[in-house]
């Protein structure tokens, strides 16, 4: 719970400096998911981890502010289409998770209904305190190809992918100045991490190309 609690407080801290600039350029966006029935669309990135809410109406593990819901509450939320579960929504407020207990993500993706102006969604690296990817409503709207003025019957799933590792990320952030952000099947692939016996093959590859030089070297002496 402590490192949790450090988590949060670290990308609370990055939310007040993030700035309404531009999309991020190191955070590749496209759209795309899989039909489920009754949930919407999910990732059909291999390998992701797909949290969906389904278990339970209280908020995962890593998941801080907003809250699980079901249904549609007329001025509060409502279920992003063909979608019954159980759903996550946020507003007026922010909420942010923890993407892993360790390590950084290179990709998440979620399906969600009536993209709106007031939405935004920011990654962050809280190892180097660092925003790497902000964008907002009209932008995510944008990527979707419709207009961000709040259409419930439009359901989307936006595909986030970092384009090299200085834009991987640990948190997320889901922004609302109104009510509400309504988001699910929230998906996750970690970012790749060398094998040991990759490790041995690049230290294999050092060593032989410092044989080769020093061999050249003592061939023209």
């Amino acid at each position: 719970m402590k490192m949790k609690n450090l988590v949060l407080s670290a990308i609370l801290g990055l939310v007040t400096a993030v700035t309404a600039t531009s999309a991020s350029a190191v955070i590749n966006v496209t759209m795309g998911g899989t039909a489920v029935a009754n949930e919407g669309l999910y990732s059909s990135v291999a390998g992701a981890v797909t949290t969906n809410f389904n278990s339970s109406l209280l908020n995962p593990a890593n998941y801080f502010g907003g809250g699980v819901v079901n249904g549609s509450n007329p001025g509060l939320w409502a279920s992003p289409p063909s979608d019954t579960s159980n759903y996550f929504s946020v507003g007026p407020s922010t909420t942010s998770l923890a993407v892993t207990d360790s390590g950084l993500a290179s990709y998440f993706g979620y399906y969600g209904g009536s993209p709106d102006t007031y939405n935004s969604v920011t990654f962050f690296n809280t190892i180097t305190d660092s925003v790497v990817g902000w964008f907002d409503g009209a932008q995510l709207a944008a990527f979707a190809g419709v207009p961000p003025n709040g259409n419930q019957a439009a359901g989307f799933f936006w595909n986030f992918t970092a384009t090299d590792s200085s834009s991987y990320f640990n948190a997320i952030a889901f922004e609302s100045g109104s009510n509400a952000f309504e988001t699910d099947n929230h998906a996750i692939l970690a970012a790749a991490v060398p094998e040991p016996e990759t490790y041995a093959m690049m230290l294999i590859g050092i060593g032989m190309v410092g044989f080769t030089a020093r061999r050249r070297k003592n061939n023209q002496l």
